[in-house]
């Protein structure tokens, strides 16, 4: 079988016993998230949320702390920490920058504005009382009320496609003042954005990501209340400018922001933001990118360097992956508990078909095997 080793480019040739056909297959090392969303009073609970990333490939997923309540103090965060502990995927957190936490704890990786509501005094004051970290920004004026991006077709209030940029400039200036070094700007939607990046990482230590639906759909797709996220889908143009972000490097990671929720009512005004994606990223991305290591690099190698991580390949560790594989999403099969998916319907192309973590197969073929002595043998 084919693996591909992203940490050093290079493509591989073993004998890899499977308990299922391998014909076809390649393997790579197993996926991280670097932006996912957690409900634990709202549907989305560790128990579901393992078995969702597991499905889609991932071993490794970042939780943003917009949580109920949010992740800003040690009671929250010791919660978190503990129920999230002996899972099979190793659950990472971000700390809101707006209560009592420091980044201090082996499984805490930065600040993140992620989902929190801010305005600029608040930020200029977390960022003056708090050592130096990696921050994760949400970049958005909350100042400008808007569901939407301008020129959407829904009669909807809408905020200008430039919000975002501006708020990246004044969160990576700002903590650039305030002794701040690091900055990973969160679910880029708009060539302005990409636009301030490429101008950003000329002086600063400046990441970023975008998502599968920012890449896969624009404003005039928009259907029903599964496109309703924050930052809102962009135009046709954004669209295509982030894809050739991607492709030239300016964006340098692909992450989900997995955001479940039961179902959502029709109303626009009134229905949370946020689209679950985690067990269907891969193809996604595939499907816009069709580009096997360029996806495979930015899901694998390029969030580890972001959050400091050094990784090389490991054999008994592999996701395996049939690139020409077509299937339609259905998101009521989905293991998360939120069925929110733009996704829904849409045909994609390369499936990920197995995942072994440490040597144990977890999960084959969609299913997610018991967290025990692996069911299946290797043939």
């Amino acid at each position: 079988m084919r693996i591909y080793d992203p940490f050093r480019k290079k493509w591989l040739e073993e004998d890899i016993k499977t308990p299922f056909p391998s014909k076809g297959l390649i393997a790579t090392s197993p996926f991280v998230d670097l932006h996912t969303h957690i409900r634990l009073n709202n549907g989305e609970d560790y128990d579901s949320l393992e078995k969702a990333s597991l499905v889609g490939g991932f071993s490794k997923t970042l939780i943003q702390p917009n949580t109920s309540p949010p992740i800003e103090n040690r009671t929250v965060l010791e919660n978190h920490l503990k129920l999230s502990k002996n899972k099979r995927v190793e659950f990472l957190f971000t700390v809101s920058p707006f209560g009592s936490l420091e980044v201090e704890d082996e499984r805490v990786v930065g600040f993140s504005t992620d989902g929190i509501e801010y305005d600029y005094p608040t930020l200029v004051e977390a960022m003056k009382k708090k050592r130096e970290s990696l921050w994760f920004d949400h970049s958005q004026l909350y100042e400008i009320d808007g569901i939407l991006y301008e020129g959407a077709h829904l009669e909807l209030p809408k905020r200008p496609r430039s919000n975002e940029a501006i708020g990246i400039a004044r969160t990576v200036f700002t903590g650039l003042e305030f002794g701040f070094r690091k900055f990973h700007i969160q679910h880029l939607t708009t060539k302005y954005s990409i636009e301030m990046i490429t101008f950003l990482k000329r002086f600063a230590k400046v990441t970023c990501e975008t998502t599968p639906h920012h890449l896969f759909f624009c404003y005039s797709d928009i259907k029903n209340t599964n496109f309703k996220v924050n930052p809102p889908l962009g135009s046709p143009e954004d669209r295509e400018a982030l894809v050739e972000a991607v492709k030239t490097g300016v964006v340098d990671v692909l992450a989900t922001d997995h955001a479940p929720h039961p179902e959502k009512p029709n109303d626009f005004s009134t229905a949370p933001y946020g689209s679950t994606s985690i067990e269907i990223a891969f193809s996604a991305y595939y499907t816009v990118l069709k580009d096997l290591e360029l996806v495979i690099d930015k899901l694998t190698k390029r969030p580890l360097e972001v959050i400091g991580i050094s990784r090389k390949l490991e054999k008994d560790s592999l996701v395996f992956i049939d690139p020409e594989a077509e299937y339609v999403v259905d998101a009521k099969k989905f293991k998360s508990k939120g069925k929110n998916s733009m996704f829904d319907g849409v045909k994609l192309k390369g499936k990920v078909i197995a995942l072994k973590l440490k040597g144990r197969w977890v999960m084959i073929d969609g299913e997610v095997l018991p967290n025990e002595e692996k069911k299946y043998p290797d043939k």
